[in-house]
């Protein structure tokens, strides 16, 4: 949306990705009521806001489309894709929801080649890696009131407590750190 110099671009979204994208932002608000959005990532519904895209190329694949809802958005496409070189460019122009967004992450590390660092860890939880001097820790943040038990994928150090774990039981609000 912004430049270098922090100037927002005097173009639409997505700016200079256009030719890339093949697809572009024809209108946007911010929504009022629900709107359903339904594709390749499931079904589920828009709280925040809709972008209303327009693909330009015909090599811009539609992901996920409004569904009927409040006329001008309906049947429009709501996030579109676009392989380029040896990757691709995705553009969300919708609010997923809790149903939907883990769906379209999943399919993102798919379409890259990544696994998950840590598949399976509960919504809660959040992980970071910091790597550097040929060194790499995982932190474990625990966003939650209750505690959460995490299976590691390999014995791992615990940099905080110490020892060698292959499970670590987070407390409330805990965080671990581990090699």
């Amino acid at each position: 949306m912004k430049d270098e110099d922090n100037s927002l671009f005097p173009q639409r979204q997505p700016g200079p990705l256009l030719d890339l994208l093949g697809a572009r932002v024809e209108q946007w608000y911010a929504v009022e009521k629900p709107v359903p959005v339904e594709g390749k990532w499931g079904n589920g519904e828009n709280r925040i806001w809709a972008e209303q895209l327009k693909t330009i190329s015909p090599e811009t694949e539609v992901l996920m489309r409004y569904g009927k809802s409040n006329g001008w958005l309906d049947g429009q496409p709501a996030a579109v894709t676009r392989k380029v070189g040896k990757g691709r460019i995705t553009y969300i122009g919708a609010g997923l929801d809790a149903g939907t967004f883990p769906n379209a992450a999943a399919w993102m590390l798919k379409q890259s080649g990544l696994d998950p660092v840590m598949p399976g860890l509960p919504s809660t939880v959040d992980v970071s890696i910091r790597s550097g001097g040929g060194k790499r820790v995982v932190i474990l943040t625990n966003y939650s009131a209750e505690p959460a038990t995490i299976p590691l994928p390999a014995a791992m150090t615990d940099v905080l407590n110490g020892g060698t774990k292959t499970q670590v039981v987070l407390p409330q609000y805990g965080v671990a750190v581990l090699r």
